[in-house]
Protein backbone atom coordinates (compact mmCIF):
# COMPACT_ATOMS: atom_id res chain seq x y z
CA UNK A 1 0.00 0.00 0.00
CA UNK A 2 1.47 3.34 -1.05
CA UNK A 3 1.84 5.95 1.69
CA UNK A 4 2.59 9.62 1.69
CA UNK A 5 5.50 9.35 4.12
CA UNK A 6 6.03 13.06 4.57
CA UNK A 7 2.40 13.42 5.73
CA UNK A 8 2.04 9.96 7.29
CA UNK A 9 -1.16 9.41 5.32
CA UNK A 10 -2.31 6.45 3.30
CA UNK A 11 -2.60 7.43 -0.38
CA UNK A 12 -6.09 5.96 -0.63
CA UNK A 13 -7.21 8.12 2.30
CA UNK A 14 -6.51 11.29 0.38
CA UNK A 15 -7.97 10.27 -2.99
CA UNK A 16 -11.27 12.08 -2.30
CA UNK A 17 -9.41 15.23 -1.34
CA UNK A 18 -7.27 15.06 -4.48
CA UNK A 19 -10.36 14.55 -6.65
CA UNK A 20 -12.00 17.60 -5.06
CA UNK A 21 -8.84 19.67 -5.55
CA UNK A 22 -8.72 18.66 -9.22
CA UNK A 23 -12.33 19.78 -9.70
CA UNK A 24 -11.59 23.06 -7.92
CA UNK A 25 -8.51 23.55 -10.10
CA UNK A 26 -10.57 23.05 -13.25
CA UNK A 27 -13.19 25.52 -12.00
CA UNK A 28 -10.50 28.09 -11.17
CA UNK A 29 -8.99 27.73 -14.64
CA UNK A 30 -12.38 28.47 -16.22
CA UNK A 31 -12.80 31.42 -13.83
CA UNK A 32 -9.34 32.72 -14.80
CA UNK A 33 -10.15 32.43 -18.50
CA UNK A 34 -13.43 34.28 -18.04
CA UNK A 35 -11.69 37.07 -16.12
CA UNK A 36 -9.15 37.45 -18.95
CA UNK A 37 -12.02 37.73 -21.42
CA UNK A 38 -13.76 40.37 -19.31
CA UNK A 39 -10.45 42.25 -19.01
CA UNK A 40 -9.96 42.40 -22.77
CA UNK A 41 -13.58 43.01 -23.78
CA UNK A 42 -14.64 45.76 -21.37
CA UNK A 43 -16.05 48.82 -23.14
CA UNK A 44 -17.53 52.17 -22.31
CA UNK A 45 -17.61 54.30 -19.21
CA UNK A 46 -15.19 53.20 -16.54
CA UNK A 47 -13.02 51.26 -18.97
CA UNK A 48 -9.72 52.07 -17.28
CA UNK A 49 -10.95 51.35 -13.76
CA UNK A 50 -12.62 48.07 -14.72
CA UNK A 51 -9.75 47.05 -16.99
CA UNK A 52 -7.35 47.40 -14.06
CA UNK A 53 -9.66 45.64 -11.61
CA UNK A 54 -10.12 42.65 -13.91
CA UNK A 55 -6.34 42.47 -14.35
CA UNK A 56 -5.90 42.35 -10.56
CA UNK A 57 -8.56 39.65 -10.35
CA UNK A 58 -7.09 37.43 -13.07
CA UNK A 59 -3.59 37.78 -11.61
CA UNK A 60 -4.97 36.66 -8.24
CA UNK A 61 -6.80 33.76 -9.89
CA UNK A 62 -3.58 32.72 -11.68
CA UNK A 63 -1.80 32.55 -8.32
CA UNK A 64 -4.60 30.38 -6.92
CA UNK A 65 -4.41 28.05 -9.94
CA UNK A 66 -0.68 27.63 -9.34
CA UNK A 67 -1.16 27.00 -5.60
CA UNK A 68 -3.88 24.42 -6.23
CA UNK A 69 -1.79 22.61 -8.84
CA UNK A 70 1.17 22.48 -6.45
CA UNK A 71 -1.03 21.17 -3.64
CA UNK A 72 -2.32 18.35 -5.87
CA UNK A 73 1.24 17.21 -6.58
Amino acid sequence: MKTLDYLHLDASAVSNVVASLKQLLADYQVFYTNLRGFHWNIKGHGFFVLHGKFEDMYNNAAEKVDELAERIL
